[in-house]
């Protein structure tokens, strides 16, 4: 994954592989303009306070062709530990900030995302290769 530039996308879920070692879901794109505070939002529970930030503050909108993105997510104990007790369903809807797949540019390992009531959930057990850019340095 380029970690490079992180993407915004909101969607509706529309298959769920919940298990280990990652769930994985598929997300019908429904709209990828930056919500208005992206950047003020609360970081999710356990997220890298740094990481995160520079994240929120660097994201840019997905402009990508793709209607449906594939997402690779934690498996279910660190979704649990990060404050999601529950799998994704099938119709929910979800905003996701992450770094598309540098081989499929159809595949997004989310950093974070949040679910329709407000809730944050991270993703990210291990650092970024590459930190990220910011969009006015593209």
């Amino acid at each position: 994954f380029d970690t490079r530039y992180a993407y915004f996308i909101r969607g509706s879920v529309s298959d769920v592989s919940w298990g280990n070692p990652h769930s994985e879901v598929t997300l019908r794109v429904t709209g990828t303009a930056l919500p208005q505070g992206l950047g003020e939002r609360p970081l999710p529970p356990g997220a890298d306070a740094d990481i995160a930030a520079a994240t929120l503050a660097y994201a840019r909108p997905y402009e990508g062709e793709h209607e449906e993105i594939h997402l690779t997510l934690a498996g279910p104990g660190w979704m649990s530990r990060w404050g999601l007790d529950r799998p994704l369903e099938e119709g929910e809807t979800v905003e996701v900030l992450g770094y598309i797949g540098s081989a499929d540019s159809d595949d997004l390992r989310p950093a974070m995302f949040w679910l329709a009531d407000g809730q944050g959930v991270w993703q990210q057990l291990t650092s970024f290769p590459t930190a990220p850019v910011p969009a006015s340095q593209d």
